[in-house]
């Protein structure tokens, strides 16, 4: 019965040991990337960005419409006599049908940067595409890794109930043989019943993480769960010179700002644009009334077109426009700056973090195992009759207490890795 009760603690301690890389936690990011609205509504954002650019692509190409018109005059207009001194016709129906084809030749800039500033739109949503995949990976982060940290805390309860439980039977066989008296069996079903009632407990955080986890992943909510029995200590080495020079050309926040202002930008001269010289010709023909000659028997015509604007004063509007506009680019810049110094802390100080964890850890594992060995050395003394029941179960709840610091400290370090990956832009959905 000894050897069983001390072989509980070795075998949990050991499960944990073993440095590895959790590969479930890519499985609940692809599918909370694949889950969440805030992508979709994303992508349907790139796309019509994607349609507003091949809209400015087709103000390039000539242009065909065809359009008519009816009116009926209520006093007929009378046309102008003939040579011959015959009175003219009363024209009391104005009526044709016509087509024509235009084509821009100079827009003072408006077209090409239209289409430059459409280009850096498409180019900001994809960005920010990429900015919604991170957010949504590192919250199914918190999520799986929440999960894993109760099962195993519930999984760990259990073992500290049931070893609690088989020592007191040795307890009841020793006063059943009146080697203890009655009280020394209360202590021990006093710190049973505790930790049954912290079983219950943990099994119900553990059933709630799990179906918070499904929902963020579009799971039904009651789905059985599939997460690991344990947090595993995932490996990891910082091999960049430069992380924060890399975590700058990775997130997708700098590439964001970096369209912004590059559409800002377009946008400025496209302001400009509407007032510099602007040149467009055309072809058309029409049909109907009056007719050539100012007949009212209809008939068609054709028409060449070259028209030419050249805007001269509009009282400082130009100016004005163009400096509010230049304003919002003054804005991004700004924002980009702003952005710069958020990434830098949040490099920084989550890689802090993560070498924090990491000691924290190290020390976490080292009190563990005194406690397991503490246990081991209680047991035997009480079986030599130098210590007492409540020594034996002080030494128990301490290295229970001992192991749920290891637990947390192993969640905090794979929550301090998947920020850490977050802050350079690493985080992804395969391995």
């Amino acid at each position: 019965m000894k050897q069983f009760i001390l072989s509980i603690f070795i075998i949990i301690i050991s499960l944990s040991v073993v440095a590895q890389q959790d590969t479930l936690v890519y499985k609940y990011r692809r599918l909370a990337v694949d889950y969440q609205q805030q992508i979709k509504m994303a992508e349907h954002n790139l796309a019509g960005a994607e349609s507003m650019l091949e809209v400015a692509k087709s103000d390039f190409l000539p242009k065909f419409d065809f359009y008519g018109g009816y009116n009926y005059l209520g006093v007929p207009i009378q046309m102008a006599s003939a040579v011959d001194g015959q009175v003219g016709e009363q024209l009391q129906n104005l009526y044709s049908l016509d087509v024509a084809i235009t084509q821009p030749i100079i827009t003072g800039g408006y077209l090409k940067n239209t289409k430059a500033a459409a280009e850096s739109k498409a180019e900001l949503m994809q960005s920010y595409i990429s900015l919604s995949k991170q957010e949504v990976m590192i919250n199914s982060d918190v999520y799986y890794w929440n999960a894993v940290t109760k099962k195993e805390i519930s999984n760990l309860l259990i073992e500290y109930r049931d070893a609690i439980g088989k020592f007191l039977i040795v307890i009841q066989d020793r006063v059943d043989e009146e080697v203890v008296g009655m009280n020394e069996l209360y202590q021990a079903k006093v710190r049973y019943n505790d930790a049954e009632f912290a079983v219950l407990n943990a099994e119900r955080n553990y059933i709630i993480s799990i179906m918070e986890l499904n929902r963020s992943t579009g799971i039904p909510i009651k789905t059985a769960p599939n997460v690991a029995d344990s947090l595993l200590v995932v490996e990891w080495v910082s091999t960049e010179a430069k992380p924060l020079e890399k975590a700058m050309e990775q997130r997708p926040e700098i590439s964001m700002i970096e369209s912004q202002i590059s559409m800002n930008e377009f946008n400025e001269k496209v302001t400009a644009s509407k007032y510099n010289p602007k040149l467009g010709v055309g072809v058309g023909g029409n049909w109907g009334a009056p007719s050539p000659g100012l007949s009212t028997n209809p008939d068609f015509n054709y028409n060449i077109q070259a028209k030419l604007a050249i805007p001269i004063y509009y009282w400082g509007r130009k100016k004005d426009e163009v400096f509010a506009s230049q304003q919002i680019t003054e804005i991004s810049k700004l924002e980009m700056q702003q952005t710069q110094d958020m990434i830098s802390l949040e490099v920084e100080s989550s890689y802090y973090n993560l070498q924090q964890t990491q000691k924290q850890l190290d020390f976490a594992f080292s009190s563990l195992d005194n406690a397991s060995k503490n246990v081991a050395v209680m047991l035997d003394r009480y079986y030599e009759g130098l210590s007492s029941v409540l020594e034996v179960l002080d030494a128990q709840l301490f290295w229970q207490k001992s192991y749920l610091n290891y637990i947390q400290a192993k969640y905090k370090l794979n929550m301090a890795y998947s920020s850490y990956q977050k802050a350079m832009g690493e985080l992804s959905t395969s391995i």
